[in-house]
């Protein structure tokens, strides 16, 4: 890899983890270099390596660590630490160039015990010539004068149980420097797997190895094996976190609503049976309500009256087989009461006949007045005679009975069915009647039809009373019976013609928002063949159209600002609400799995 600024990557000292692993998703180079400063957050810490080598894996990228600083003792020198295991192709491997001379801030960052603070047992193969290896080429380490060391990502992130005993006893001071240096801290957390130190120098290449047998403890309360066993669980737990979770990200986009109106005018027929939208035609529904009610009402007309009493009674003739002939105003004569009553017009009544040898009298129904005004002529049933055939042999042969009360005598103030009374119980009836009609109609009339109040009429208005105006009567009844017609248009014909009528002005850039839509009937006609003109007004909300896949293909990758940036310029947006999981996630992940996105709707204006 060519050593040159196009794949440097200049690392800031507080700079964390997930904004670092961001950068490197975003370069274009399969070759990178971090720039770190020595003393920097990712050198702090071992879980930071472990996640960079994990992401250098999944983005199939060789990443190599330069630290910035050197020491006067191993000037030029390059150290570099291999483990025999490590077999991983050169295309999932990591590299960190760290320095050489001052070791304490490694030990913070990769938990190694290997190393020391002090680098004198490094300066006794110093003399040792530098050689062409193959790896170090691999990771373009070739500055002779450099302070810097060179050590595999995998040898910091795995795990070791021991290292090889030293080769040569002449390295024996630096197996004890390394035993004295904090063994006891590094030592469990790399107790999985022997490893090769190979310190190369200009001059000669030799190989260091190491066998560690006492165990120490981090925590003097604590096994090492506890710890150990505690340190694998949580990198498990992040390796788990970072592969299947992080990141994440979620985007609301709440869209602008735009009212739209329109003005159509359609004709209504009873004779379609579907909609034609080319002609602006569409079907009528017709309502037929028939509504009937009767009420009782007093009377509250006040008068004097005067009236004769009168009555029905049956004249008999056993005088004479032939008729006889009573004028008109003859006088009856009742026997019990002696009220006199008398006849309007004249009257001939039949002659006897005789049947098996029996005279049966002739007889004849008439009607009679009471000769005075009063109540005390409502006689009951009674015998009468006529006082004008006194004194003759047709006074005991021709007589009179009745055989119902006579009624309809007064003399007093009385309450009778006024003119007033008429209109009032009218007007309160037929008031009733529409009410109920109107109810009617809204029961029969679902939500899904669209009433045209305008073409209801009353077909027909029948008003009833049990008696005359007039009439003499405490109360009376009054019957209204009313046919009402109306028109519905169906909404979901009315829907579906406006639909295709919108969608022929519309953008294309913009859809029918749902649910949005509200109908103002104009004024209706109405010709001879019941076809209806009926104009509407409609208002109309609309939005844009929003292709999610495509949102999620144009987001990707991009920062919270570039975001921003993004939807400030998407007519038809309101506002957006982005957030990322983790906290420190500041851009959008690249895979599409991870990006929700919801729409909402702005129903304000």
């Amino acid at each position: 890899m060519e050593n040159n600024n196009q794949n440097k990557i200049y690392i800031k000292k507080d700079e964390e983890i997930p904004s670092i692993i961001s950068r490197i998703k975003r370069h274009k180079e399969k070759e990178i270099i971090l720039v770190v400063p020595y003393d920097s957050l990712i050198l702090n810490n071992v879980l930071n390596l472990k996640i960079l080598k994990s992401e250098s894996e999944d983005l199939n990228k060789n990443i190599s660590v330069i630290t910035d600083s050197g020491h006067d003792k191993v000037e030029g020198k390059n150290v570099k630490m291999k483990h025999d295991d490590i077999k991983q192709e050169k295309r999932n491997s990591v590299s960190s160039i760290m320095k050489a001379d001052d070791f304490s801030k490694f030990e913070k960052c990769a938990e190694i015990d290997v190393f020391s603070k002090k680098t004198d047992k490094l300066n006794e193969h110093a003399s040792f010539k530098n050689t062409a290896n193959s790896d170090l080429l691999d990771i373009g380490i070739s500055t002779k004068t450099s302070r810097e060391k060179k050590i595999k990502m995998f040898d910091i992130v795995k795990k070791v149980d021991s290292l090889n005993e030293v080769g040569k006893k002449k390295y024996k001071p630096a197996e004890e420097k390394i035993k004295n240096k904090k063994a006891d801290s590094y030592q469990e957390d790399f107790k999985e797997n022997n490893g090769n130190i190979e310190f190369q120098t200009e001059e000669k290449s030799i190989n260091l190895a190491k066998k560690v047998n006492k165990k120490t403890t981090i925590i003097p309360a604590l096994s090492s094996k506890i710890v150990a066993l505690f340190i694998f669980i949580s990198f498990v737990a992040v390796s788990l976190a970072v592969a299947f979770v992080l990141p994440k990200a979620d985007i609301n986009v709440v869209l602008k609503k735009e009212i739209a109106t329109y003005d159509f005018e359609f004709i209504a027929s009873e004779s379609l049976d579907r909609i034609d939208a080319i002609n602006s035609k569409i079907p009528l529904e017709k309502i037929e309500i028939t509504s009937e009610k009767s009420e009782n009402y007093p009377t509250t007309g006040k008068k004097q009256v005067q009236e004769k009493a009168s009555g029905e009674i049956m004249v008999f003739n056993e005088y004479s087989s032939s008729p006889q002939r009573i004028v008109a105003s003859t006088r009856f004569l009742s026997k019990e009461s002696g009220k006199l009553f008398r006849i309007k017009d004249a009257v001939t009544i039949p002659g006897f006949s005789r049947v098996e040898g029996v005279d049966v009298p002739g007889q004849i129904a008439i009607k009679v007045y009471a000769d005075k005004i009063g109540e005390e002529y409502n006689i009951g049933s009674d015998s009468f005679h006529l006082p004008g055939l006194q004194g003759s042999a047709k006074y005991a042969a021709i007589y009179a009975r009745s055989t119902k009360a006579m009624s309809g005598g007064i003399d007093k103030e009385a309450v009778y069915f006024s003119q007033s009374d008429y209109v009032t119980a009218k007007e309160n009836l037929v008031k009733i009647v529409e009410d109920e009609s109107e109810k009617s109609f809204l029961n029969k009339i679902s939500e899904n039809d669209l009433f045209l109040e305008d073409t209801k009429k009353e077909e027909k208005l029948e008003i009833n009373t049990d008696i005359e105006v007039g009439n003499i009567a405490d109360n009376f009844q009054m019957s209204v019976k009313a046919d009402i017609r109306a028109f519905s248009i169906s909404k979901a014909d009315l829907d579906e013609i406006i639909n295709e009528k919108i969608n022929l002005r519309l953008d294309t850039n913009k859809k029918l928002l749902d649910n949005s839509r509200s109908y103002k009937v104009g004024e209706i006609k109405i010709d001879e063949d019941e076809k209806i003109t009926v104009p509407i007004h409609i208002n109309q909300g609309l939005i844009i159209k929003v292709d999610i896949e495509k949102l999620k293909k144009d987001v990707a990758d991009k920062s919270e600002v570039e975001l921003k940036s993004y939807f400030s310029n998407m007519n038809g947006v309101k506002s957006t609400n982005i957030s990322f999981w983790p906290f420190w996630v500041k851009s959008i992940p690249s895979s599409y799995e991870k990006i929700n996105i919801a729409i909402d709707i702005n129903d304000s204006l």
